[in-house]
């Protein structure tokens, strides 16, 4: 499948499009997954953004369902941030019961994200809190934003 590159924002709107009248900045998204590790070590994934973009939403949607088997893990704690372990974005979920995440942003969480600025990473960690013996779990990791400079 062609793909098409943009080099700059990519605005919407009437003839009398400016900064201040009827413009509308383009919705864009990026995915990828995570498997969690035998070990139960943290493993994190990382999507870069363009500078100075407003972050819509994030998404964590489990793909492959994790069997602990003879492991000890009960709970795979995820979070969102700039660095591994972050919590900028999001603060520490527990994503080990499947499904789509219900994430909560707190006020500072939703400042962060109304403009990344130059911290570009966005950064998902998971951590189970044991090892993880018989199949591991696929995680995928979704950021809805608007690039806007």
């Amino acid at each position: 499948m062609a793909q098409t590159y943009f080099g700059c924002t990519v605005r919407a709107g009437s003839t009398t499009l400016s900064d201040s009248i009827d413009g509308g900045f383009t919705v864009l998204m990026q995915t990828t997954t995570a498997t969690t590790v035998a070990a139960g070590t943290a493993v994190s994934v990382t999507e870069v953004l363009p500078a100075g973009s407003q972050i819509l939403n994030i998404f964590i949607d489990q793909v492959v369902d994790e069997v602990v088997g003879g492991g000890t893990a009960t709970q795979i704690n995820a979070t969102v941030g700039t660095v591994a372990a972050g919590t900028q974005y999001v603060s520490s979920t527990n994503v080990i019961s499947g499904g789509r995440a219900s994430l909560t942003f707190t006020a500072a969480q939703l400042l962060a994200m109304a403009d990344i600025g130059t911290n570009t990473n966005v950064v998902l960690t998971l951590a189970p809190n044991g090892t993880i013996s018989t199949t591991q779990g696929v995680y995928r990791f979704t950021v809805v934003y608007a690039q806007k400079l």
